[in-house]
């Protein structure tokens, strides 16, 4: 199959590329951060910061766009 004799070509061309890539030893990252933790806290949102941008109606309802369905 001609699927096959491309891939074998890619992978043939890839080969030969990883053989011009030179050798290196490898690097590390020394940091003193390892396994740091928080304490988890709990904010209160105020809802209406949350909402402060969206369109409301006279009883402050948030106004959004009626889905479009297809059939």
């Amino acid at each position: 199959m001609a699927i096959e004799k491309d891939a074998e070509k890619i992978l043939e061309e890839f080969s030969k590329t990883l053989d011009k890539v030179p050798e290196l030893e490898g690097t590390y990252y020394i940091t003193d951060n390892l396994n740091l933790n928080r304490e988890d806290e709990s904010v209160q949102n105020d809802a209406s910061k949350i909402v402060r941008n969206a369109r409301t109606d006279k009883d402050g309802n948030v106004v959004v766009k009626k889905a479009e369905w297809t059939g």
